[in-house]
């Protein structure tokens, strides 16, 4: 007797009838956002993501009461008013609306927001609302059709070395302040680290014999432990600011501290490096930030012959394509690069 063959059914797809709209549960749209945020923090999201998530929201829900849109729950929001806010914050929306140290009211800094915070808050808003899609609390997303902006590839600047050297020369260091912010900036320009990282930099996690700083997986973006070679002056310097800190402000966790011997947090810094930058007239030129101090290594790093990998593993990144936005090279650096490395030069050789 033989085996009975079994057959494969081809599969029905489903079509709803049109005009039939899924079931979904009513929710506020305080209560969705609540939701939405434990829900996030159950997936052990960093506290500054939570914060800018909660800020995109915020803003969103902001202007949604200025132009009078009366929306009760979540499900109320449509595309047609996520594209009108987009709109807004493109054209219209003040600079530094709201910002705690600059006046957005008198118009100073110009109107329509950079594509990056744009995109920033539709990506915020896209995950938002496919929770809420998931969860059933709407129909259906209005970011279904959203498209972040495209925005144009330019050249990363860096700081030149004449910059570098009026940057480190207005610190300072027979004061405190001075002297912590000279060490900072030193260890931005060695190492590449992003603002919160160097920040969080504490005296046991510095390997001196290894000449290393171990940065912890909970201070990296990419949540991955990873090791920061640092040089010997850099090096020097750090410990003789942590030697400065136990004489005044005792056992304090930090590397870098307030004068009052608190951890400084990367709004403070930034004011530093922009303070900086004003007093020597560089930030006329070039935004002096810690991104652009990051930049500076990076593009020197290459220019002094180191490869373009290990440098994806100081800076923490997972891939190449990354690292290449960092590593642009002004007209003068690829010259000087191709006269010193063209083919020609050996081919020359041979023939002489």
């Amino acid at each position: 007797m033989s085996e009975e063959r079994t057959f494969k059914r081809r599969r029905v797809a489903y079509s709803r009838p049109r005009g039939e709209t899924p079931a979904f549960t009513k929710v506020g749209i305080d209560d969705a956002w609540r939701l939405f945020l434990a829900a996030k923090r159950g997936e052990g999201l960093r506290p500054r993501t939570i914060e800018d998530y909660s800020n995109t929201w915020r803003y969103f829900t902001t202007w949604l009461g200025e132009v009078g849109y009366n929306v009760e729950y979540v499900s109320d929001i449509t595309g047609e008013m996520i594209r009108e806010y987009i709109d807004y914050i493109t054209n219209e929306a003040p600079r530094y609306k709201g910002h705690f140290n600059m006046s957005a009211d008198s118009g100073k800094y110009g109107k329509g927001l950079a594509t990056a915070t744009i995109n920033m808050r539709i990506r915020g808003l896209k995950v938002a609302f496919n929770y809420w899609l998931g969860e059933s609390y709407i129909p259906i997303t209005p970011m279904r059709t959203i498209k972040t902006q495209r925005d144009d590839e330019d050249a990363i600047e860096a700081f030149s070395d004449e910059q570098v050297d009026a940057l480190l020369a207005a610190c300072n260091q027979r004061t405190y302040v001075g002297f912590r912010d000279y060490v900072f900036q030193l260890l931005l320009l060695d190492t590449g680290m992003r603002m919160n990282e160097a920040l969080s930099v504490t005296p046991d996690v510095i390997d001196m014999k290894a000449r290393v700083i171990q940065l912890e997986a909970k201070f990296n973006k990419n949540r991955r432990y990873r090791i920061i070679p640092i040089s010997p002056e850099t090096l020097k310097l750090l410990l003789e600011l942590i030697d400065e800190n136990r004489q005044h402000f005792g056992d304090g966790r930090r590397v870098f501290l307030s004068v009052y011997g608190e951890e400084v947090r990367d709004v403070q810094m930034n004011k530093r490096l922009k303070y900086y930058g004003d007093k020597t007239g560089v930030g006329k030129d070039i935004r002096s930030t810690a991104h652009t101090f990051r930049h500076t290594f990076s593009r020197n790093y290459i220019l002094e012959g180191g490869d373009p990998y290990t440098l994806m593993r100081i800076l923490g990144h997972s891939n190449i394509a990354m690292v290449r936005r960092y590593i642009q090279m002004t007209d003068v650096d690829v010259r000087t690069k191709h006269t010193i490395h063209s083919p020609i030069n050996r081919i020359r050789k041979k023939l002489r």
